[in-house]
């Protein structure tokens, strides 16, 4: 019973030792020396898993940063609501005061021209000049 946990035990260690010494010479020359297609295609694959574990990562980041700013912002509505401001009804209106522009302006529109005196008048100012 005890000698097949130890054959693999023992198989293992040998196995670890020979990929050590396999890296550490391939390490030395530069180059891989063993299943070069293989491994470039698992260390591809590898790259894009890491790649896809970083978008996970930086994901989950900025979604834990919205919660957080989410939280902050209704703890502050909470405690220290804005006061909301009055929304303008049409027109801004202005208050009429009596004095010496809106008597001009009064003045103005009670001696207005109508068109037909208009016209006459720039008919008589066109006449005066030629």
């Amino acid at each position: 019973m005890l000698a097949l946990p130890s054959i693999v035990l023992g198989g293992t260690i040998l196995l670890f030792a020979g990929m050590v010494l396999l890296v550490a010479k391939e390490q030395q020359a530069g180059e891989r020396k063993l299943l070069r297609r293989v491994r470039g295609w698992l260390d591809q694959r590898c790259e894009q898993l890491i790649g896809l574990i970083r978008q996970l990562i930086k994901t989950i980041v900025i979604s834990f940063v919205y919660v957080v700013h989410q939280v902050r912002h209704a703890m502050a509505a909470a405690i220290a609501p804005r006061p909301r401001k009055r929304a303008l009804r049409g027109k801004l209106q202005f208050e009429r005061t009596d004095n010496h522009l809106s008597s001009m302006h009064d003045h103005k529109s009670d001696t207005a021209l109508s068109a037909a005196q208009k016209k006459k008048l720039r008919n008589k100012k066109l006449e005066e000049r030629f």
